[in-house]
């Protein structure tokens, strides 16, 4: 029975209003929060702030972070006071200036990056320079006395500028796209891997762009923009990113898609670094990414994890880092999903007291071993972002009941500690830097609606600089993904002041060979676009000549054609090189090359493989051929073959399915892999491809390549039968392959017949693969697997092993088929030896040269000769693990010696220049000594800026950087931003 709605005395139109707000967000609060009570609440949590950063500074100020239960300290990303550096803007957002001021003076003083220590690129941008620039940009609020040039000059910003200097190197890639880890004093660590998560690529836009815009030095803005791109160019076809990716090549390495660990950050910064940097494009990317993420992750409020190339759901979990999402919502102004999004994650906080790592939404409770809290902000950022933008206050309801369980259940006497189980709320000794520098720092702004962070532009301070007056301290304020906030007005203070209006000019172009070679290219153009009077496409002319002329022209190219004569006009020509020499003779004869060359090139482009990409459905129906389909083995074969031959994979799709078999790296190198995703194949060319690898790798493998000694008697010898019998003679080319057997077994040399058995049985093993249905099949249920969310697929084998066996012994291969077979297995035993003739002739040589002759007395173990020393050499490289460690003396008077080789130059006395092994040992030492190379920032600068050219934009004229009047920062909310209002 329904019942009428009393109206205890509120007018009707209120409470209308009140039922649309809660039908249109699903949410609403149960409390009412007085001002009173939201500054209790945000004092409550100045206090919590206040406990954790006492006990970080009582017990592990000389280290990264606290470690809560045991009191003490432990370093986790760099040996760098992180957490001081993390919490120092929380500091002034609370309005505690003093220590804010002691801390960075204290910073200033102490902090020394020049260190031989490999740090993460991606945490040390968010957490040190984010940090730094914050604190920098906080400097004047908190009655810092500034020096003069501020906010374009100070110690924080130098010391953050120091730090993103040292993470460049990191940006040489072929891509463009960062490194994970680099040493601050050497730069890329050498043997570092070249993947890397998508989050680690796509967030530096705000702290690089940050320092460019103060600095005036555009190569940090610009190497950050360089990697989104890049990572932009190599997304899905149906727009998705997938988890990790190889920075050199550009192949994903990990093919999940989500919004969560490894990714969230880069959607993130598309959205705050389009408004802090007043870049729109960034935004643009932005709604197309979310676009495809909208399609294919969101399930009812909840963002799954899919395929990144089918978009279909791989993990139905929700993750903990996920919570930012409503929050990026909100900043561009879509709050009814964001608001919907949050109130299924506050279920969860709701659930367990706290946020577990993985909440796997089918089942309705958290992963297995991971249920783990690390008291992460994301969460608390998405409500205060939310409650700011729609004075929600279920948010404010949150926020009260997330400080109540970090206090009930995560404090310690000295910090607050992770919790490792949401269950339990068992404790983990850990303080991550983040509570300090995030958590604290959203949940204080949730209470504190008036605190200056939340500027929106209404306000702020003149500044005068030497060039123009500008604005400070009027925001908006952007948050890093560590919550390090930048001041979007002082940004603008030093972008004309510092801009180089010559480092965006192309010099070069303006030189006088550059204005020659342009003037020369406009002269080619107009010729090759001039048409002659009398050529038969200038109509006009051409219609309006008379026949009789045409007829007389005809009977003299006749005459001339009979008596021999040619038409061709000689004319002398003389042609000089760049050394001023005739150089007609080497044009010639230059000719025919560039002649071939056109031709092998038209040949190629003849024979592009044609597109016709394959699809699930095709595989699908190639799964469900049986043999009783097939009349014969032969129709069975010829079916697969053609169907492999049919379908093609493009380049993007060999490198992201990992179709290659990532060992035969190690025995035929990387250029194999190149190799194999260097261009568009059909299905069978890539089998047949992956074949001959396996065929090298067997005679490689089965002669024992790979750890063959480069010296001996017989080695020479042995490797000259290896490449004879790889290269057979012409009579063995039709023999049938089981008299070929007879033969090899009766041979009178064991070695030639083991080589011999080896090749042959790769050989066989190859001419099977060709054929065998079976194998063709599992290699397309690899494609299958990898672009579907399928377990596992069941074959019917199309041919039996009998079948096999008959069909691969009518097609022996020819002799060119075997040499073009095993070209990598030749390679390498032809470097082999050539490497045993070199060590061979160097031992005939020492041998011939007697000992050197020194100028003082010596004792007959000093005066060992050359031979002696090949000897004792030779041994100890044969058991290096017969060495004993040198002690710590040794190395010393190693070193020492090393050095002076190096400064007498060839290390040799005028008597014992003469020893050919005493040369060929220091040329060793000198090539083999290790040395740095050194970073090239300018090369850095001037690659990022040509790879950057086809993303230019229409620059926003300078006017904006640096205006007398905050106009344009009084319309400018980080809640309101649109791009078509710029």
């Amino acid at each position: 029975m329904q019942q009428k709605p009393r109206n205890n005395g509120y007018p009707g139109t209120l409470i209308c209003a009140v039922l649309l707000v809660l039908l249109s967000t699903g949410v609403s609060g149960q409390k009412q929060y007085s001002k009173a009570r939201k500054l209790e609440l945000r004092e409550d949590v100045r206090r919590m702030f206040q406990h954790a950063y006492d006990g970080y500074l009582r017990h592990a100020s000389n280290y990264d972070e606290l470690r809560p239960l045991t009191c003490d300290g432990h370093d986790t990303w760099g040996s760098y006071s992180l957490t001081l550096i993390d919490a120092l803007d929380t500091l002034a957002t609370m309005g505690n200036f003093t220590e804010f001021r002691r801390a960075a003076r204290l910073l200033e003083e102490k902090m020394d990056f020049d260190r031989d220590i490999n740090v993460s690129v991606f945490e040390t941008n968010i957490r040190i320079v984010g940090g730094l620039l914050s604190a920098h940009l906080l400097s004047k609020r908190a009655g810092v006395e500034l020096e003069p040039g501020w906010p374009c000059k100070g110690p924080l910003l130098r010391l953050a500028e120091d730090v993103a200097r040292r993470l460049l190197p990191a940006f040489v890639t072929n891509t463009g796209m960062p490194y994970g880890t680099v040493n601050l004093r050497y730069g890329v660590p050498k043997g570092e891997t070249s993947i890397t998560c998508t989050a680690g690529v796509g967030t530096f836009l705000i702290e690089f762009g940050t320092l460019s815009r103060l600095t005036g030095k555009t190569i940090y803005e610009d190497v950050a923009m360089k990697a989104v791109h890049a990572l932009w160019a190599y997304r899905s076809p149906i727009g998705l990113f997938g988890n990790h990716i190889d920075v050199q090549s550009g192949r994903w390495t990990a093919l999940d898609s989500g919004i969560g660990a490894g990714v969230d950050s880069l959607f993130e910064y598309l959205v705050k670094a389009s408004v802090l940097l007043n870049r729109p494009e960034l935004l643009e990317l932005f709604h197309e990414a979310r676009a495809a993420i909208d399609k294919y992750m969101r399930k009812e409020d909840w963002y799954v994890w899919v395929g990144m190339n089918k978009g279909r759901v791989t993990l139905p979990v929700f993750q903990s880092l996920e919570a930012f999402w409503p929050g990026i919502l909100s900043i561009i102004g879509d709050t009814e999903p964001a608001l919907r999004t949050i109130s299924r994650y506050i279920g969860v906080w709701k659930k367990y007291g706290f946020l577990p790592e993985f909440y796997n939404i089918a089942a309705g409770e958290a992963s297995p071993n991971r249920e783990v809290y690390p008291l992460r902000p994301e969460l608390i950022e998405s409500a205060m972002y939310l409650y700011r933008a729609t004075g929600n206050e279920y948010l404010l309801e949150f926020g009260e009941h997330m400080l109540e369980t970090l206090e009930f259940s995560a404090k310690t006497k000295c910090g607050y500690a992770t919790i490792r189980n949401v269950v339990t709320h068992e404790k983990e000794n850990r303080m991550e830097s983040f509570f300090l520098a995030e958590t604290s720092k959203y949940l204080y702004l949730l209470f504190d609606e008036e605190n200056f962070l939340h500027n929106d532009g209404s306000g702020g301070e003149l500044l005068s600089t030497e060039d123009d007056v500008c604005v400070v301290q009027a925001g908006a304020y952007i948050f890093n993904t560590e919550a390090h906030p930048m001041d979007m007005s002082a940004l603008h203070c030093c972008h004309a002041h510092n801009e180089d209006i010559y480092t965006s000019l192309d010099l070069q172009r303006f030189s006088p060979r550059a204005i020659l070679e342009r003037s020369k290219k406009r002269q080619v153009a107009v010729q090759e676009q001039w048409v002659p009077q009398c050529h038969p496409e200038n109509n006009e002319f051409f219609n309006k000549e008379d026949e009789s002329v045409q007829a007389q022209d005809s009977e003299k190219e006749q005459e001339r054609e009979q008596s021999g004569t040619s038409t061709t006009m000689a004319v002398d020509i003389e042609v000089f090189d760049e050394f001023q020499q005739p150089a007609g003779d080497l044009l010639v004869s230059n000719f025919e090359q560039i002649r071939e060359e056109r031709e092998l090139n038209e040949s190629l482009h003849r024979n592009v493989v044609a597109r016709n990409q394959l699809t699930v459905s095709d595989l699908d129906e190639f799964f469900a051929q049986r043999r009783e389909s097939f009349a014969s083995a032969s129709e069975a074969l010829n079916y697969v073959k053609t169907f492999m031959g049919n379908y093609t994979m493009d380049v993007a799709f060999i490198r992201g399915l990992q179709l290659y078999d990532t060992n035969m790296s190690s025995v035929l190198g990387t250029g194999a892999q190149k190799e194999y995703e260097s261009r568009m194949r059909t299905l069978w060319q890539l089998y047949e491809l992956q074949q001959q690898y396996v065929a090298n790798i067997r005679v490689i493998q089965g002669l024992g390549l790979l750890t063959f000694p480069a010296d001996g008697d017989r080695i020479p010898s042995h490797l000259t039968e290896v490449l004879d019998s790889l290269d057979k003679s012409a009579h063995l080319e039709h023999m049938d392959l089981q008299d070929l057997e007879t033969r090899v077994s009766n041979t009178s040399s064991p070695q030639l017949a083991h080589i011999r058995e080896v090749i042959l049985k790769a050989r066989n093993a190859y001419a099977i693969a060709m054929v065998n249905t079976s194998a063709m099949q599992e290699f397309a249920i690899r494609i299958y697997l990898s672009g579907t969310s399928e377990a596992g697929v069941r074959i019917h084998p199309l041919l039996e092993d009998g079948e096999l066996s008959e069909e691969a012994r009518k097609r022996p291969l020819k002799l060119a088929e075997e040499r073009a077979l095993f070209s990598y297995a030749r390679r390498i035993v032809d470097f082999r030896k050539r490497m045993a003739e070199t060590v061979d002739r160097l031992q005939t040589l020492m041998q011939d040269i007697p000992p050197p002759k020194r100028k003082e007395a010596t004792t007959d173990s000093q005066a060992a000769d050359a031979s002696t020393v090949y000897t004792q050499t030779k041994a100890q490289m044969a058991a290096p693990a017969q060495q004993p460690e040198p002690s710590q003396e040794e190395k010393q008077s190693t070193q020492i010696q090393k050095g002076k080789l190096a400064e007498n130059g060839s290390g040799l006395g005028e008597e014992e220049s003469g020893c050919v092994w005493s040369q060929l040992v220091q040329t060793i030492l000198r090539k083999t000594t290790v040395q740095r190379v050194k970073f090239d920032e300018a090369v850095l600068q001037e690659n990022t800026r040509k790879a950057l050219e086809k993303y230019a934009r229409k620059e926003l004229p300078h006017h904006l950087f640096a205006c007398h009047r905050p106009e344009y920062i009084e319309g400018f909310a980080y809640r309101d931003f649109y791009p078509e209002a710029l």
